[in-house]
């Protein structure tokens, strides 16, 4: 009997015995569930967090006799118009893996010959340093390891346990590390009272990685005040209202993250290109919600680089699963500014 064709990487991966996790690595890193990966693989879904017209994610795995040594491929593949795989390009793929490394991979080959399979790959992609220390982070979290060495020292650091202007001794993969371990009550309430006098270079790393977390309702509340006390200067600090909105951005507080949003979208500020890029390409979620969809319309509509920056970031907006219906009706909406209704018209006319 002939054994059952292999076409897809989960089938690949089962095929070979291995255990594996898959986290997306575009918009932000976070985990996927196995029925996540595997509709999105047979093109049954849209993926998830498409990010520039692509699925970019990271496969860590390993053989369960053989628990302490992992493997890692970083790989991107083109979506179509609905997010969905191009299955063409995923086919590609696995006849150059199966090529490469045969059925039985984790059995048969050796480290080497394993990690360099992908080489040379259209496929595969090397992730930034921030977003592979992301990964690392939630990798070692997953799987129930140690954080890094780095680890111990950020966590002082953060939790006021070391002099505010000792910032310049962190490692980043500490912070990472941190910042997707603030489950435990204790850490989590010794952040909150250290955020507000952070300085801004170390709070600035950190809400990198807290986008990639989930952070708690009282550390979004924080937040929440740094970006009020710079709304209400003549001259806000765009920076930091954009570190405020991206690292409060995947918290499961919602109500709080999109009372943020409104106070923002209510602010000129919101007309800067760069705060637009943020509330769209980070909390889209918020902007679900009609009123909120609308007001950042507007807002990008005045927005401070024109109309290609208005086209470029609503083209990205409405290829979020979920977003194209808001967006629509937000275009739509009778009534809508004269400003907005010229960009609606030379987009579409």
């Amino acid at each position: 009997m002939s054994e059952p064709r292999i076409t897809t990487l989960s089938e690949f991966l089962h095929h070979s015995g291995a255990k594996y996790r898959v986290f997306d690595m575009g918009r932000r890193v976070s985990k996927l569930s196995p029925d996540q990966f595997v509709s999105f693989e047979w093109a049954q879904k849209p993926y998830p967090l498409p990010f520039q017209r692509s699925a970019l994610f990271g496969v860590i795995f390993w053989h369960p006799d053989k628990a302490d040594k992992h493997y890692v491929w970083f790989l991107k593949f083109p979506l179509d118009e609905q997010g969905l795989l191009l299955q063409s390009a995923r086919d590609e793929f696995l006849v150059m893996l199966l090529e490469r490394v045969g059925e039985c991979m984790l059995a048969a080959a050796d480290g080497k010959q394993i990690e360099g399979a992908l080489k040379d790959s259209p496929y595969t992609f090397t992730p930034r340093e921030d977003k592979m220390a992301a990964f690392n982070a939630h990798a070692t979290r997953s799987l129930a390891l140690k954080p890094s060495s780095f680890y111990a020292e950020a966590y002082a650091y953060f939790t006021g346990k070391r002099p505010l202007d000792s910032w310049d001794k962190l490692g980043m993969q500490g912070v990472a590390d941190v910042a997707v371990r603030l489950d435990d009550n204790q850490e989590t309430l010794g952040l909150i009272e250290t955020l507000p006098r952070i300085p801004y270079e170390p709070f600035n790393v950190l809400s990198t990685f807290l986008e990639n977390a989930e952070p708690a309702a009282g550390i979004v509340e924080v937040l929440s005040q740094r970006v009020d006390v710079q709304l209400e200067k003549k001259q806000p600090d765009i920076s930091m209202i954009c570190a405020c909105l991206r690292a409060a951005s995947n918290s499961p507080a919602r109500g709080l993250v999109d009372q943020m949003v409104k106070h923002v979208l209510k602010h000129p500020c919101s007309q800067h290109v760069e705060v637009l890029a943020v509330l769209s390409g980070r909390c889209w979620r918020s902007l679900q919600q009609n009123t909120l969809c609308q007001l950042y319309m507007e807002q990008l509509a005045h927005n401070s680089a024109g109309y290609e920056a208005f086209s470029q970031l609503l083209a990205d907006l409405v290829f979020v699963p979920g977003m194209r219906e808001p967006v629509m009706q937000a275009l739509r909406h009778p009534e809508r500014s004269k400003k907005l209704s010229q960009f609606v018209g030379k987009m579409f006319g």
